[in-house]
C-alpha cells in the first residue's frame, strides 16, 4: 500500500461501485466524482497522483476534461476508460500521455497493470527528486544548486553549495565530518583535516536556511533534514 491519491470519475454509480474496492486494495486514498465537472473540481481540491475517468461523461466529457487538467498538470497520470473503440478519440488520447486507454467492460487484470505501472512512474520521478522544500518559504534545488527563500536566490559560496549538495545527495545518512571534509577538499589534495572548519561552515549556511534542515548528529556528522 502507499500514500497516493485516486480520483475516479465515472457517471455509472453502479460501475463506479463494481471497482471502488479493487482499487481500494491498489491506492490508500480514493475520491470519487461522478460528472466532468465535479471532477475537475475534486482534482482541485485534493490534486490526485491518478486519474481514473471515463470518456462518456454529462457536463465535461472525459477527453475535455484529460485536456484541461493536462493544460495546469503534465505529472498527473491518467488512465481513461470508454464502452467504444473509436479511431479518433483514440488518437486524441495518445496525445494527453495516458498511462492506458482501456475498453469496457474492464478486465480486473488490465486496471490492476495500469494502476502499478502509473505507481512505478510516480515513484521513480519521486526517486530522482532534486528539489527539497526546507520550509514554506526556502527551497533547495539541489541540480541547479540554487537556494531560494520568498520566490528570490539566495547567494551560496563554493564551500555552503557543495556542503547542501552532499548532505541532499542521501537525507537518510549521516554524513561524518572526514566524508564532508573530504568532499569539500577535492580539488585541494594539500589541505589538512580540520573538523572546526566544517563545523564552521555549517554555521554560517544555517544563517541562510531554516536551522533545522542540517541536524547534528552528536558523536557522528551531520544529516540532511528537510521538510519534504
Amino acid at each position: 500500500m502507499n500514500s497516493l491519491k485516486l480520483l475516479y470519475i465515472e457517471d455509472d454509480i453502479d460501475i463506479q461501485e463494481i471497482y471502488l474496492n479493487f482499487l481500494k486494495d491498489l491506492v490508500d486514498n480514493i475520491y470519487c466524482a461522478n460528472d466532468g465537472e465535479e471532477g475537475y473540481a475534486q482534482y482541485l481540491k485534493y490534486k490526485p497522483d491518478i486519474i481514473l475517468l471515463d470518456i462518456n461523461m454529462p457536463k465535461i466529457d472525459g477527453l475535455s476534461l484529460a485536456k484541461k487538467i493536462r493544460l495546469v498538470d503534465k505529472d498527473v497520470k491518467i488512465i481513461i476508460t470508454t464502452s467504444y473503440g473509436e479511431q479518433d478519440k483514440l488518437l486524441q488520447a495518445i496525445e494527453l500521455y495516458l498511462i492506458k486507454y482501456i475498453i469496457k467492460p474492464i478486465e480486473l487484470e488490465v486496471l490492476r497493470d495500469a494502476i502499478n505501472r502509473a505507481i512505478e512512474e510516480i515513484e521513480m520521478n519521486r526517486d530522482n527528486k532534486k528539489i527539497f522544500l526546507l520550509d514554506k518559504y526556502t527551497l533547495w534545488d539541489a541540480k541547479k544548486q540554487i537556494l531560494i527563500k520568498d520566490g528570490y536566490e539566495i547567494k551560496l559560496t563554493k564551500n555552503e553549495k557543495r556542503l547542501l549538495e552532499l548532505l541532499s545527495s542521501d537525507k537518510n545518512k549521516v554524513f561524518t565530518f572526514f566524508e564532508i571534509f573530504d568532499y569539500l577538499s577535492y580539488d585541494n589534495f594539500d589541505k589538512e583535516y580540520d573538523a572546526n572548519q566544517i563545523r564552521a561552515l555549517v554555521k554560517l549556511i544555517r544563517k541562510k536556511i531554516p536551522k533545522e534542515s542540517i541536524r547534528n548528529i552528536y558523536g557522528e556528522g551531520y544529516k540532511f533534514n528537510p521538510l519534504q
